[in-house]
């Protein structure tokens, strides 16, 4: 009986000793796969292209990692042309794409922070202003209000929101999926104007300074928008405190020392 006993014991602890990785092992981290644009447009990418830059990826990379390490969420990061990223997101083939401002055509299929019905800007990731650009000595003005001195249409990549934007103000447009494209038309003289988000037609401008070095920049802004990580409505409705999650850390992340130290630092220039 006492043998039967140590047995049984022996047994018993054998089973727990065997199910206890199982009990323990914690579950797997949620992984969200995120899609940016293969242009340049520091300081939210830098370098063209599908390579990540490892030392300097993107402000907008080190902030997700910085929400990645406060809740355990896993980033898995991609380049793609715009318009592939905004595919990828309508039809669920990824999760997240940064960076966008809010229009209602991308609403129809993307997800962003909301407040009272509203963009909750709050929640931002950052903030940018489109501008036009023009040939030095031009004639076209913007008055903050419309464009004068139009002889040839104003140059605007699709789907970017200053687009809506120009089309209200009945502004004569020329589309073009390529900010150097635009650029050389500009510079051509195919459009008289570009309306581009400031950073990236600077970015190209400064690459190819030779040949646009007679293209300027006029003030003040056509608009100045916010930027928000907007999700896949398909990843949302799967994972709707996730996508929450990650929006209020989002805004935690960018008032902390540590992500205002790469504004003022690494991605300073």
């Amino acid at each position: 009986m006492v043998l039967f006993r140590l047995f049984l014991r022996v047994a018993v602890c054998a089973v727990m000793a065997i199910a206890a990785p199982v009990a323990w092992a914690a579950d797997p981290a949620p992984v969200v796969r995120v899609v940016f644009n293969t242009d340049p447009n520091p300081p939210i990418v830098y370098g063209s292209g599908t390579v990540i830059d490892p030392d300097k990826p993107s402000l907008i990379v080190d902030l997700l990692r910085m929400v990645g390490e406060r809740t355990g969420i896993v980033f898995e990061f991609q380049r793609v042309p715009w318009q592939r990223g905004l595919y990828l997101i309508e039809y669920g083939q990824a999760d997240a794409i940064f960076a966008s401002s809010y229009s209602p055509e991308r609403a129809r299929y993307g997800a962003y922070p909301m407040v009272d019905g509203k963009p909750d800007e709050r929640r931002k990731i950052y903030q940018q202003s489109y501008s036009l650009f023009v040939r030095k000595g031009s004639a076209v003005r913007w008055t903050g209000d419309g464009i004068s001195g139009l002889r040839a249409p104003v140059g605007a990549f699709p789907n970017f929101a200053v687009v809506p934007m120009l089309q209200d103000k009945n502004v004569p447009l020329d589309l073009e999926p390529s900010v150097v494209g635009n650029l050389r038309k500009l510079a051509g003289g195919r459009i008289d104007a570009y309306a581009e988000i400031d950073t990236l037609a600077e970015a190209a401008i400064k690459e190819n300074g030779a040949e646009f070095d007679g293209i300027v920049k006029l003030a003040p802004p056509l608009r100045t928008t916010p930027y928000y990580l907007m999700f896949s409505k398909l990843f949302q409705a799967a994972n709707p405190a996730l996508v929450e999650q990650v929006w209020d850390a989002i805004a935690t992340v960018r008032a902390t020392p540590a992500y205002q130290g790469l504004v003022t630092g690494k991605y300073a220039n």
